[in-house]
């Protein structure tokens, strides 16, 4: 956790946005950590003086009630105003039935998802699209009564509310998380490689035009992993912490212990498949490319995902070499590394 601030630190005064994941457990056993995000996210906000953060991703299915989250990142822009966006998702095996929780496909995830956003946006006073099956209620006191299939409210108002509307981003990659994405929130976070992101961004956009919204207006979201350095091999190397999220269906794996995930990635997802996997470079200026590519393809912001074995280093050079390249061009980021 100390490592991070620091890294964060050092990433605000290169002119960087952050990303955080929000897990229980890691990808990956040996090595790993599992910090409590929104308890760093605070004290990474305290010591940092501009510097915007979101999660990637808060899953508001089992662990997280979303009315806690709502709390939670309204109480979090009070503190930082303007500085705090939610990324939210439909979660992982590894952070849910790690804590007790029965593992269900994903379209009972994504449904669970929609119903958690619309309780959010309520709290928030943001417009709440319909929603089958759900009735929603907001009296003239700003009370809000939900039931829906999975949560329900009863009366439930931030007394301590948002200054500022909060963005919301939902990762998505199938057609039915990318259609909630456009009618639910601000924009979609995806893991789809740019040459392969055209069908995805125009369902997202025709779905956003039939529900009111400017696609212009809505964020396209990607993180490319990053890992440099010198020499390629201590490089690569450093990748092998997320193998496990190169599983065929990492993210619907009924598996929850980063030990047992570790022991499958090590069987089933080949050293060629970790390299397609992370953009490998010893020289810092080849970041440049991929990125290029990803802003082509029509992503609105880039989070580099660096899973460098000098993240220090990978910084200080990203920053003089690749971010004043892009400084009048779109946004640019860094995810943290490791969590």
């Amino acid at each position: 956790m100390s490592d991070l601030l620091n890294f964060v630190i050092q990433a605000e005064a290169s002119g960087f946005e952050c990303m955080t994941s929000d897990h229980f457990h890691p990808w990956w056993h040996d090595g790993g950590y599992g910090n409590f995000t929104w308890v760093w996210l605070t004290a990474a906000a305290e010591r940092t003086k501009k510097m915007k953060f979101v999660t990637g991703l808060t899953a508001p299915v089992f662990r997280y009630n979303p009315a806690i989250i709502a709390q939670a990142f309204a109480s979090l822009d009070v503190l930082y105003t303007g500085r705090i966006a939610l990324g939210i998702g439909s979660g992982e095996a590894m952070n849910e039935v790690s804590v007790g929780f029965d593992w269900v496909g994903p379209e009972v995830r994504l449904d669970r998802t929609k119903e958690a956003v619309t309780i959010i946006s309520g709290l928030w006073n943001r417009n709440v699209p319909d929603q089958k099956g759900v009735e929603l209620e907001i009296d003239n006191d700003g009370f809000l009564t939900f039931r829906g299939k999975y949560f329900k409210t009863t009366k439930a108002r931030l007394y301590t509310p948002p200054r500022t509307n909060i963005p919301i981003y939902m990762a998505a990659v199938g057609e039915e998380a990318t259609k909630a994405a456009a009618i639910f929130t601000d924009g979609l976070i995806t893991v789809t490689k740019p040459e392969k992101s055209k069908e995805i961004f125009d369902l997202f956009d025709k779905y956003a035009q039939e529900n009111g919204k400017d696609p212009n207006s809505l964020q396209k979201i990607g993180k490319p992993k990053f890992s440099y350095h010198e020499d390629y091999y201590k490089a690569f190397k450093s990748t092998e912490f997320w193998r496990a999220s190169s599983l065929e269906d990492a993210f619907n794996l009924d598996i929850s212990s980063p030990k047992e995930l570790e022991e499958k990635a090590k069987k089933e997802v080949s050293d060629e498949k970790l390299r397609k996997s992370t953009n490998i470079v010893t020289s810092i200026e080849d970041c440049i490319k991929p990125i290029e590519e990803y802003f082509e393809a029509g992503f609105t912001i880039v989070y580099a995902h660096s899973t460098s074995p000098d993240e220090s280093q990978f910084i200080e050079k990203f920053s003089k070499k690749v971010l004043p390249y892009f400084s009048d061009a779109k946004s640019m980021s860094i995810s943290n590394p490791r969590t």
